[in-house]
């Protein structure tokens, strides 16, 4: 991908965690001359395009970066809580970790200071437990900033499907929310819990284990990611394939580029360009695009020859822009 297109899609570094519209608030985000702004599903101008970053927005707020610093508006536009943090994330569970002079805290959605700006490091609220790291102290904390455990970890994830990924000496295993180690750090890599498997990777083999440590697929691919809709995107033989929760291959064949499936489409590069097969593989928008975006609440971003678009699932351009670059 090139540079031109990298600046197109890519917002300032402040904000750190950028997600999908997990609130399905209706807006997308949209780039015009390097300010951010809404649309609607119609392609109407919501929130017109006036900030340096901005995430989508999460339980009906958005972070916004105005003038160097975070804060969050509303689906109308107004800033509710003001830019005054040096980073920030989308709200998960009622908070949102935010910082200031260099240390994390919490907020709620009414903009109040629920957990003092105390950590060095912290994670996201997910599953009522949040990773935070004081000094060289790994532990979880709840909503009212009550440790909940700790371990000699150097790295703590966000909890998916009641598992937690932690590191040491180089090694990823799982605890568990009791914070019990019940898969060691044995791996080289792993993935998130996901439709109730983990991509473990060892000795640049991946393959999928359950919550048992137990190998359902066993290790053998180059390249590997996370279970989406019931499948999961695998590199065997330079070639992309997707594999359901068996390990059976069911669609073929090789894609030199594919992504994850989302909204039942997912995004394959034929004949260096790029288009949606559904999850039977057959080609649903047609190869066209040199860049592809997953589908969110029935809209994707996509870029054709420097213009960005986004389509809905039948490929009709809802939006569409071209940023001048020199």
């Amino acid at each position: 991908m090139s540079q031109k297109i990298i600046k197109i899609i890519t917002f300032a570094l402040l904000v750190i965690t950028i997600g999908c519209d997990s609130g399905n608030s209706g807006l997308y985000k949209i780039t015009v001359d390097k300010k951010t702004g809404f649309i609607n599903a119609k392609g109407d101008i919501k929130i017109s395009p006036q900030f340096e970053a901005a995430t989508d927005f999460s339980e009906g707020l958005a972070l916004v970066v105005i003038d160097g610093k975070g804060g969050y508006i509303d689906k109308s536009g107004e800033l509710l809580i003001p830019a005054e943090y040096e980073k920030g994330s989308p709200f998960s569970e009622g908070l949102a970790m935010v910082v200031k002079d260099g240390k994390c805290g919490y907020i709620n959605l009414k903009g109040e200071l629920v957990i003092p700006f105390l950590y060095d490091r912290a994670g996201n609220f997910k599953e009522k437990l949040a990773s935070v790291v004081s000094g060289d102290r790994h532990f979880f904390i709840n909503k009212k900033n009550e440790e909940q455990f700790s371990g000699n970890w150097t790295a703590a994830s966000d909890f998916s499907e009641g598992m937690a990924r932690i590191s040491r000496d180089g090694k990823s295993g799982f605890i568990n929310l009791k914070g019990e180690e019940i898969i060691p750090p044995v791996y080289d890599f792993t993935g998130n819990f996901s439709e109730g498997l983990a991509l473990a990777v060892i000795e640049d083999q991946g393959g999928y284990i359950n919550s048992k440590n137990q190998y359902v697929i066993e290790p053998q691919f180059a390249y590997s990611k996370d279970f989406s809709e019931g499948l999961a995107l695998v590199v065997k033989d330079g070639k992309g394939i997707y594999i359901d929760t068996k390990g059976d291959f069911v669609i073929s064949p090789g894609y030199d580029f594919a992504g994850d499936f989302s909204e039942k489409l997912a995004p394959v590069k034929v004949e260096g360009l790029i288009g949606y097969i559904d999850r039977k593989g057959i080609m649903q928008v047609v190869p066209q695009y040199d860049y592809a975006d997953g589908f969110h609440y029935g809209l994707a971003l996509v870029i054709e020859k420097g213009v960005v678009h986004y389509i809905n699932d039948k490929d009709e351009k809802i939006w569409s822009y071209k940023n001048e670059e020199d």
